[in-house]
């Protein structure tokens, strides 16, 4: 993860003209940097996410790493059941997230509080600085980004090493499980999204071990990321601004990447 988050660094900072790193901790003064966020989290995304654990599992596991998936024949079947199980935990888990949301934190704990609200704004201040006027082509570049990567990667790492890796220790499948997703939302580095995505993470991770597939939960993230950037480009694009405005910041701020990156993708992530 952190090889990724240099390879990231290092293209974030050949793609923008100015000083990449400190441009991200002020990205609403730096409204240019967009594209080259996306650029740098992508490919940094890939190498940390994807190339690096399956390079682990072929060269010092010598595993094949297609073991984690298999033929599905009941796919339209397990789609629908996924649509309909997202919108279920989306659902249920709204007021967690606001709970969670609006935690106001002790005295003897307001330095970690600080950190955490300034962690949120420029969550949301990187958002909006890829999201602002998203064209055509920048929204297909944000979905790969925000949704086809960390479906993939996230995924490989979390519920096809970390949680099979913690099964195998634990020889207790929902120890394994909730352990990996409390690790799964903590290294988002994200504190007022942090019981929702450790829900999320549990949801990912129960599908993964009923199925045995991982092509499941990688979808069911997929589409769950998905809807959340075809929303912001309908708002950025005005088609349903007064709809989407209210939830907007809770939905989409609370996020990051697994490789503990700077770009956050959304809460259910």
């Amino acid at each position: 993860m952190f090889v990724g988050q240099t390879v990231g660094v290092l293209v974030g900072s050949l793609m923008y003209a100015g000083d990449f790193m400190k441009a991200m901790t002020d990205p609403v003064n730096h409204p240019d940097i967009g594209t080259a966020i996306l650029f740098s989290q992508g490919i940094g995304s890939m190498v940390g996410l994807i190339f690096i654990p399956w390079f682990y599992l072929k060269a010092s596991e010598h595993k094949d790493i297609r073991g984690l998936f298999r033929s599905e024949p009941q796919w339209p079947t397990l789609l629908i059941a996924m649509l309909i199980g997202i919108m279920a935990m989306a659902t249920a888990i709204s007021p967690i997230a606001e709970w969670n949301n609006n935690i106001q934190f002790p005295e003897w704990l307001s330095g970690f509080g600080q950190w955490a609200k300034n962690t949120e704004k420029l969550a949301a201040d990187i958002i909006k600085s890829i999201t602002s006027n998203l064209t055509p082509g920048g929204f297909i570049l944000t979905f790969f980004v925000v949704a086809v990567i960390p479906g993939i990667g996230e995924e490989l790492v979390f519920r096809g090493l970390i949680q099979n890796e913690f099964v195998r220790a634990f020889k207790n499948p929902h120890l394994a499980i909730w352990t990996t997703s409390i690790i799964f939302s903590a290294i988002h580095l994200q504190f007022f999204g942090f019981v929702p995505r450790i829900l999320i993470g549990a949801f990912l991770g129960y599908l993964y071990y009923w199925s045995g597939n991982l092509w499941v939960p990688i979808i069911a993230h997929f589409i769950n990321n998905g809807l959340q950037v075809i929303g912001l480009y309908l708002f950025s694009a005005g088609s349903y601004r007064v709809q989407y405005r209210k939830h907007r910041k809770r939905a989409i701020v609370g996020g990051g990447h697994c490789n503990n990156s700077y770009l956050p993708d959304p809460l259910l992530s």
